[in-house]
């Protein structure tokens, strides 16, 4: 057989990337891993997913020792005794107290750094203003910093992402919110440049600072600045 400290390692980097219950709530993911890897053979690595889809993670937490969980598997898993010794190891290995005290202390890292950090974003905006007989093309583009608060928690889909993944990065954190800022201030930069059909839009006025305060009351974050300007490339007759 392969040997446990390859295995562990492996499911190991999975739970570390993922969070603590990747493993048991994606357990058909982790077998396309470990089979992806190397570290394990197909044998191994489908005895693993039997052991997560029968939900036997929950006997690790009573630390009776791999020889009691390997009982349990060869029950539960209808496996022989030599595979059920094997797969008892790595969890055993895999769930020490060492590693589950490194999970612990882990537990929202990400969202720590974030919170203790400044987010800083450059936008840049396009809006086209139409007519009967002509368009104009209209650009914006700003550099925003803002402080993030605790209220950032409130939001839904971060939340979301919080249970699924506790140990979720903060560049991905900042990406999320990033994405997020600049969908609104494009949205309201269309809206303010296509809201008169019959006066052409003065896009060096668009009102950036009072969307992004707007934005920052909505989400949690508190403005520190925002240094924009904006242009049309002039009027094109059909």
């Amino acid at each position: 057989m392969e040997k446990i400290e390859n295995v562990v390692t492996k499911l190991k980097d999975v739970i570390n990337l993922n969070g603590p219950d990747f493993l048991e709530n994606k357990p058909y993911q982790t077998y396309i891993e470990l089979m992806k890897s190397g570290v394990a053979d197909r044998k191994t690595a489908g005895a693993i997913l039997y052991f997560l889809v029968n939900g036997l993670s929950e006997h690790i937490e009573r630390n009776n020792g791999s020889a009691e969980l390997s009982k349990v598997i060869q029950v539960e898993c209808s496996l022989n005794e030599k595979m059920s010794d094997h797969i008892a190891e790595i969890f055993t290995y895999l769930y020490s107290d060492e590693n589950k005290q490194e999970w612990k202390s882990r537990d929202k890292e990400g969202l720590k750094q974030f919170l203790n950090g400044k987010f800083s974003c450059k936008w840049t905006g396009f809006s086209i203003w139409y007519e009967s007989n002509g368009s104009i093309s209209c650009h914006y583009s700003a550099e925003i910093v803002l402080s993030p608060t605790k209220a950032v928690v409130k939001d839904t889909d971060l939340t979301q992402m919080l249970e699924e993944n506790p140990f979720l990065k903060k560049k991905v954190i900042d990406e999320y919110f990033e994405e997020k800022l600049k969908s609104y201030l494009a949205d309201r930069f269309d809206e303010y440049c296509t809201c008169d059909k019959y006066y052409e839009p003065v896009v060096e006025d668009f009102y950036i600072d009072d969307c992004v305060e707007e934005w920052c009351e909505k989400n949690g974050f508190k403005y520190i600045s925002c240094n924009g300007s904006g242009y049309d490339d002039g009027y094109e007759p059909n």
